[in-house]
């Protein structure tokens, strides 16, 4: 089968991409946290928020494995409190992982990715915003950005693409309320298997036709007026 990997997917969409790809594809998994689950068949634990630690892991991974289908940047944090509260650490912190370990796992591994993809998991942060997320949206934008960017200097050998999801439910025990439902055009939540089916369709695309894009899969509600 063919490798794939992913970061992040200890826990919600990421598990729910490793649930989705695990009997189709040889799945590489990096974390911090050892999954619960069993939807993976290699495991490197690494903190990604460390740049020592990436560059071992990267070397580790590269005396393992000589080619890979996909690259799946899924880790990330999220940070919201008022500007005025936030601080330079808080910035670099959610810089560092949402946005410069996509583009490190990038750079080191795009030479065994031929004829393969890069699949980045933003947000719909990137074109919208509540008050207090600067750092999340800046490095969501970014990411999108990096994307498309990514596209051009890897044009013809890898398709880059990033999914922006809106609201997904990650929370395996709360039940959104029928108010919260009715919010979306679609008429519900999103759930973490509508972003792992839409990451399994790219994935499944050979053509590297599907390049550059960035999709957002929010229910609608990005779409929808809304007036004071």
């Amino acid at each position: 089968m063919q490798n794939v990997m992913i970061t992040g997917a200890s826990k919600g969409i990421g598990k729910a991409i490793a649930q989705a790809l695990y009997t189709r594809y040889n799945l590489i998994v990096i974390d911090q946290e050892t999954p619960t689950h069993t939807f993976f068949n290699h495991f490197y634990r690494c903190d990604l928020s460390q740049s020592e630690a990436i560059t071992e892991t990267i070397r580790q991974i590269k005396n393992d494995v000589t080619s890979l289908y996909g690259l799946i940047n899924n880790v990330g944090m999220f940070i919201h409190k008022p500007l005025h509260e936030q601080t330079l650490r808080d910035w670099e912190k959610v810089i560092a992982l949402n946005l410069t370990v996509p583009y490190l796992l990038s750079h080191a591994f795009a030479p065994l990715l031929t004829h393969g993809h890069i699949i980045n998991i933003a947000s719909t942060r990137a074109s919208m915003s509540e008050a207090g997320t600067e750092p999340y949206s800046a490095s969501k934008g970014g990411l999108v950005a990096l994307t498309h960017a990514l596209s051009i200097s890897l044009a013809g050998k890898v398709s880059v693409n990033s999914i922006s999801p809106g609201w997904i439910n990650t929370d395996e025990t709360y039940e959104p309320t029928k108010e919260e439902h009715a919010w979306h055009p679609s008429g519900r939540v999103g759930k973490t298997s509508d972003i792992a089916e839409f990451v399994r369709f790219l994935l499944e695309r050979e053509d590297g036709f599907i390049t550059g894009s960035d999709f957002v899969v929010d229910g609608g509600v990005s779409k929808k007026m809304v007036y004071p």
